[in-house]
């Protein structure tokens, strides 16, 4: 029987594990929490469950959805949410639609500034040129600019690379459908646990050992070095901070971290009907702020706020510029055969949870 050793029982990892075993696989995880799931893990405050941060599962694929169904009953959930902009005192729609910028004071030099960004086609040489192109200096100053500063903890959006393979994928404006995600399926789990059972499906059958952290990886022997001892696969998945793994041979990556503020209060709901959370896009300390009744469903007088920081504490968001992403392509030169590398750290990219359960499965078909 091959062995199959997975680092990391988040999405991704999980999910490999649960289709590994399937194939006949000898699967061990090593999971360096307690729990796993990482910040898809869901919590309780004060009987409030919530998770770190909003996770929405949203996605365009057939199979990805089945799996997901698969496991856990989802309910039908449209994310709706808005900007706040201090130097307007106003709330917008995030994305940002067409008629908002009807409210903006200075809206007559933004439409003289989108008729000519509509003439020409923006520049990819940085995300500050591509914004500043696509939507102008006035829109970019409101949105874009402090945002996405304080977001990934850089000096300038000069130093990340033009790449749109999030949510709003590189769409300045949008008419009409006012919904965060516009993916063919999206919801939220109807258990009060969200994904727990998912994990929990997934691993029930696998050799899962918690609080095992990893201290190294020797790519010729391929045995990984922790603190409740070492293992080794056939086959090996990777799920965890690449420079990590090896032992950052060169240098650290750079992620963002953050602080994770609960707030509850004495209120049925803080947020109007239908919002789940609001950007703050200016030089505010936080970039976001959650109701989580919203997303889980859950009952009570009170409601539970969410609020992110930005902060050094933690590596989560993955910086995409230039010299990070050509650090990255240095580690992959250390892979050793049949070792597989997948997942938001694993391949230092933002991705979600649909982009990490895809992943797992064409891992596990190629396999």
């Amino acid at each position: 029987m091959k062995k199959a050793l997975i680092i990391g029982a988040g999405f991704s990892g999980a999910t490999a594990a649960w289709l590994l075993q399937k194939k006949g696989y000898a699967v061990t995880v090593l999971e360096g929490d307690k729990n796993p799931g990482g910040g898809t893990w869901t919590q309780f405050y004060g009987g409030h469950p919530y998770t770190f941060g909003p996770r929405i599962f949203f996605t365009w694929d057939q199979e990805v959805y089945a799996h997901m169904t698969s496991m856990v009953a989802l309910r039908k959930f449209n994310t709706k949410t808005w900007t706040y902009v201090e130097q307007d005192s106003q709330f917008y729609h995030y994305p940002l639609q067409e008629a908002d910028i009807r409210l903006m004071h200075d809206h007559e030099r933004i439409d003289a500034e989108l008729a000519v960004a509509k003439k020409k086609k923006p520049s990819v040489k940085n995300f500050e040129s591509y914004w500043l192109d696509a939507i102008g200096p006035t829109l970019y100053e409101k949105f874009v600019h402090h945002y996405s500063e304080k977001m990934w903890g850089i000096d300038s959006n000069q130093e990340l690379v033009a790449d749109f393979n999030w949510v709003n994928k590189g769409t300045p404006i949008r008419t009409g459908d006012d919904r965060l995600y516009t993916d063919q399926f999206q919801g939220y789990p109807e258990d009060k646990e969200g994904y727990n059972s998912y994990f929990k499906k997934s691993l029930m059958d696998v050799q899962t050992i918690y609080e095992c952290y990893v201290q190294r990886f020797d790519p010729e022997t391929r045995i990984v070095h922790t603190t409740k001892g070492e293992f080794t696969g056939d086959v090996i998945i990777n799920t965890i901070h690449i420079d990590t793994l090896f032992s950052q041979a060169y240098g650290k990556l750079r992620y963002c971290g953050r602080d994770f503020l609960k707030v509850m209060l004495p209120i049925e709901y803080a947020l109007p009907p239908e919002m789940t959370w609001i950007h703050y896009s200016g030089k505010e300390s936080f970039t976001r702020v959650t109701e989580f009744k919203k997303i889980t469903g859950h009952q009570s007088p009170h409601t539970l706020l969410g609020i992110e920081i930005p902060s050094k504490r933690g590596r989560f968001y993955p910086v995409q510029s230039e010299p990070e992403l050509k650090r990255f392509e240095q580690y992959k030169g250390l892979y050793p055969t049949n070792f597989f590398s997948i997942g938001r750290l694993g391949t230092f990219k933002y991705k979600g949870i649909e982009d990490a359960i895809r992943e797992a499965l064409d891992l596990a078909t190629s396999l």
